[in-house]
C-alpha cells in the first residue's frame, strides 16, 4: 500500500489521512520499504523517544549512493549525544527573546515588499513570489551573512531540495539526483564564503559557526557546510509555506477572515497556530527503529491488530495527519482561528523540535499584520465554482514532504501608505 497522499491531493490530503487513521493507522509500504504512521499518539510517542527511534537516516530516505550528500550528519539527522552538541551551537541564537529583537527589521522588510508592489501601480500580486518568499529569504540571508543578490539562486536550490521524491521509480530517482547535485553546488558556494569569513569574520551566523567549538574542537568543513545549507533552506522554506497556506486558508474560509479582521490584535497569533495545524508545511518526518517495536492498531468491536516494526526498518511519521486526528482536535477538518487546543505537531516535538519555530512564528505574525494594515479587499485573483474547483486552479508544490503553493495570485486595494 502506498503510504503517501495521491499527487492530486497534495494540497488537500485530509480525506486520505482520515481514511488512513481509520483503516490503516500503522501500515507497511512494500514498494517503498517503510512504515507509515498516521495517529497523533503514535507519532508523538516516537518523536519523544530518540533512544528507540533514530534520526540518523532522515530526513530523506534515499539510496545508499546519495547518502553522502543528502543524509550527512546535521542537526536534523543525528541522535544524542552528537545532536545535543550540534544544537547547542545555535540554540541560544534562536530562543524567542533573541528572535523578538528582529521584529522591527522584519516589519521593515515586509513593508518594503508591499511598497514595491504598490509603487508599480499594481493591484495584483503573486503572494508567494512577491511576498511570502522574499520576506524570510531576506531575513535568513541577513542572519547568515550571505549576499541578498544571490536570492534567486537560493530559491532554485530550495525548490530542488523540497521537490525530492521519496518514492521509488524513475521520477523519484531523478529528483534525488537533482537534490544531490544541488547540495554539491551549495557546498562550492559556501566553501568560498567560509574562506572569506575565516579571514574577515563578521557578526553573522556563519562566522559564529566557524568560531564555535564542540568538545574544545572546531567543526569540520563538512559540519560547517551542513549547518550553512540547513540554515539557509530551513530558515525560509517553512515560513514561505506558512504565509502562503495561511492566506489561502483565510480566503478559503471568509467567515474566519472576517473574524480576524475584526479582532486582529487578539487573533493573529492563534491564526498562525491554526494554519500550522490545518495545513502543516512539513507533512512528515522519518525515523528508523533502533529495536523491535510493537504497536497496536484498533479495529472494529474493540479488537486490536498488532504491528511489529523490526529493528532497522524505516518509518514515515505523518505530522499532517496527526494534526487532523479527531481524537485530539475537535472538528479537525474545520479551519478555526479561535481554536483553543493548539497542541499541534507542525514543528514536531521532542529533541528535534524545529529550531526555527520562533523565527517562523514571528515572520508569519508580522507578514499577516502588515498585509492587514496595508491592503484591503484582497481575494483570489480568479473565479471558482466550489472548493474542488478552487483546488484545481492553484499550483501546489511538487513535493511529497512539504505542503504549500508554488504560486497564488491575489487582487487587492491599497489601504494605507507606510
Amino acid at each position: 500500500m502506498d503510504i503517501y497522499p495521491p499527487i492530486d491531493q497534495r494540497f488537500s490530503p485530509f480525506e486520505f489521512y482520515s481514511s488512513m487513521r481509520k483503516n490503516n493507522p500503522v501500515v507497511y509500504d512494500d514498494e517503498n520499504e517503510q512504515w507509515g504512521l498516521y495517529r497523533y499518539s503514535d507519532i508523538e510517542k516516537i518523536l519523544r523517544d530518540p533512544l528507540k527511534f533514530s534520526s540518523k537516516f532522515g530526513p530523506f530516505l534515499v539510496p545508499q549512493e546519495f547518502q553522502k550528500n543528502l543524509n550527512r550528519p546535521s542537526i536534523l539527522n543525528s541522535d544524542p549525544p552528537y545532536h545535543r552538541k550540534l544544537r547547542s551551537i545555535v540554540d541560544t541564537l534562536f530562543v524567542p527573546i533573541e528572535i523578538s529583537k528582529l521584529g522591527p527589521r522584519i516589519e521593515d522588510i515586509a513593508n518594503g515588499l508591499i511598497d514595491n508592489i504598490v509603487e508599480k501601480g499594481n493591484t495584483t500580486m503573486d503572494i508567494i513570489t512577491d511576498f511570502a518568499y522574499p520576506l524570510p529569504a531576506t531575513v535568513i540571508a541577513e542572519l547568515l551573512g550571505v549576499p541578498y543578490e544571490d536570492q534567486d539562486t537560493f530559491r532554485q536550490w530550495a525548490d530542488n531540495i523540497v521537490s525530492l521524491e521519496v518514492t521509488t521509480g524513475s521520477s523519484g530517482i531523478d529528483s534525488i539526483r537533482k537534490a544531490d547535485e544541488t547540495v554539491a553546488d551549495m557546498d562550492i558556494y559556501f566553501s568560498k564564503l567560509i574562506e572569506k569569513k575565516k579571514k574577515i569574520p563578521t557578526n553573522d551566523l556563519i562566522s559564529h559557526i566557524i568560531r564555535a567549538k564542540v568538545d574544545e574542537q572546531s567543526l569540520s568543513e563538512t559540519e560547517i557546510l551542513s549547518f550553512c545549507s540547513l540554515l539557509l533552506n530551513a530558515g525560509h522554506i517553512t515560513t514561505v509555506n506558512l504565509i502562503g497556506n495561511l492566506v489561502f486558508s483565510l480566503l478559503e474560509n471568509p467567515e474566519e477572515f472576517k473574524r480576524l479582521q475584526e479582532n486582529q490584535n487578539s487573533l493573529i497569533e492563534s491564526a498562525i497556530e491554526e494554519s500550522l495545524r490545518y495545513r502543516s508545511p512539513a507533512q512528515f518526518v522519518t525515523r528508523v527503529a533502533n529495536t523491535d517495536v510493537t504497536l497496536s492498531e484498533p479495529v472494529d468491536e474493540g479488537r486490536q491488530h498488532i504491528r511489529e516494526i523490526k529493528k532497522g526498518q524505516k518509518i514515515a511519521l505523518f505530522l499532517g495527519s496527526a494534526n487532523h486526528d479527531e481524537t485530539v482536535f475537535t472538528d479537525p477538518e474545520r479551519f478555526d482561528i479561535t481554536r483553543k487546543n493548539l497542541r499541534h505537531l507542525g514543528f514536531g516535538t521532542g529533541i528535534h523540535f524545529c529550531l526555527g519555530a520562533p523565527l517562523a512564528r514571528l515572520e508569519g505574525q508580522i507578514a499577516l499584520k502588515v498585509m492587514l494594515e496595508r491592503l484591503e479587499n484582497f481575494q483570489f485573483n480568479f473565479d471558482y465554482s466550489d472548493r474542488q474547483d478552487l483546488y484545481r486552479k492553484v499550483s501546489p508544490l511538487k513535493s511529497s514532504f512539504l505542503l504549500g503553493l508554488s504560486h497564488l495570485s491575489l487582487r487587492f486595494q491599497c489601504k494605507t501608505k507606510r
